[in-house]
């Protein structure tokens, strides 16, 4: 009888070590992608078929990693679980999907069935900054844990996000050097991380220019029927406004629905603009001139930290860097600079945790 191939015989025909070829296949820790070529092709050959089960067993190891949304009908959502999903497929795990539909309790369910499941790590999106924290910081005791866009800031966990501030600051700026005088803001309620973040930059960069800025604020939630309803608000209180500053893009298209409606011009007599940058920013009549998320960046360093937290990776913030602008921007958009930064400002600032916040890009097209 012929004997089985072992991963000694793999490893030998990959022309790659024992350990190289192991984690090729198991995808403990992430390998070049030619080595990885190598050790499949080789494993291919010689037919070799690891026990999977006696495999996690010996290592306390499932291959899989959890990961918990706040709500998956909000564009932003879908792209970036979609790119997590490809860096983990691409060292061999499994993504286990939940979204708590921005309700705390299911929150909690969730984040305790996919500890049951014994997860090898989790990556959430916390639905609230405080009410969240409980439910975030007991996972954190029982599983590696990275947080992500969204945050329970009393959780002592990893966080990777974008620079909130510097995009709002790249929006009032650009605004302001387009004439506008008079801005009004609508944003998510000040439970959401985000919400608050981009809200008190707004307020921050508004103070010089426009410092009656921040009595013209509606506050909500990430919804386009929000955005409609609060810029009505807004605009039969105030005919004087030429500018709303909107914290995410499906706000903003409510409020283009709402100008619409008044029967005002975008950008003529007001100025739209949005935060995120999802794909009916490029749709809208007129489009959005809003902050492009770095999406790739942060479900590669978030996924780069989680290894990290898990034991498994080095320290993933100091490659830390920007995407740039986003090619499909109009001629006007600020190209290669992150939005709002000041030349040689870090792109990412990193704590003990670590936190990492990416710079987005201002993408400049019809509404503002």
């Amino acid at each position: 009888m012929t004997e089985r191939p072992t991963i000694k015989d793999v490893a030998r025909l990959a022309g790659v070590s024992i350990a190289t070829a192991s984690r090729a296949l198991s995808g403990t820790r992430p390998v070049q992608p030619a080595y990885r070529e190598r050790v499949t092709a080789a494993a291919a050959e010689l037919d070799y078929n690891p026990n999977l089960t006696a495999r996690a067993l010996r290592s306390a190891k499932t291959g899989a990693i959890g990961m918990v949304i706040p709500m998956i009908d909000n564009p932003f959502f879908p792209s970036l679980v979609s790119a997590i999903e490809s860096l983990l497929e691409t060292n061999g795990y499994t993504l286990l999907l939940c979204s708590s539909q921005e309700n705390i309790e299911l929150e909690a369910q969730r984040l305790r069935a996919l500890t049951d499941r014994q997860v090898d790590g989790l990556l959430i999106s916390a639905a609230s900054q405080t009410d969240s924290v409980e439910a975030v910081a007991r996972t954190a005791e029982l599983v590696p844990l990275v947080q992500l866009d969204q945050r329970a800031p009393g959780v002592a966990s990893p966080f990777v996000g974008i620079d909130d501030s510097a995009g709002m600051r790249s929006i009032v700026e650009h605004l302001a050097s387009r004439g506008s005088r008079r801005t009004a803001y609508l944003g998510a309620s000040d439970e959401n991380w985000s919400g608050m973040r981009r809200r008190d930059g707004f307020v921050r960069w508004t103070a010089e220019s426009d410092p009656s800025a921040r009595e013209r604020i509606r506050l909500g939630s990430f919804t386009r029927e929000f955005g409609r309803s609060g810029a009505l608000e807004l605009l039969r209180a105030d005919r004087e406004i030429d500018a709303l500053v909107c914290a995410n893009d499906l706000i903003a298209l409510g409020a283009l629905d709402a100008a619409h409606e008044l029967g005002l011009s975008v950008p003529g007599d007001v100025a739209v603009t949005g935060y995120d940058d999802i794909i009916v920013a490029t749709a809208s009549n007129p489009t959005l001139t809003t902050v492009a998320q770095p999406v790739a960046d942060i479900a590669r360093i978030a996924v780069e930290t989680l290894w990290d937290t898990i034991g498994r990776g080095a320290n993933p913030t100091a490659d830390a860097r920007p995407t740039g602008a986003d090619p499909d921007g109009s001629a006007g958009a600020d190209r290669g600079e992150p939005a709002g930064a000041d030349p040689g400002d870090p792109v990412a600032a990193v704590s003990d945790e670590p936190t990492v916040e990416v710079a987005g890009t201002l993408v400049v097209r019809e509404s503002a």
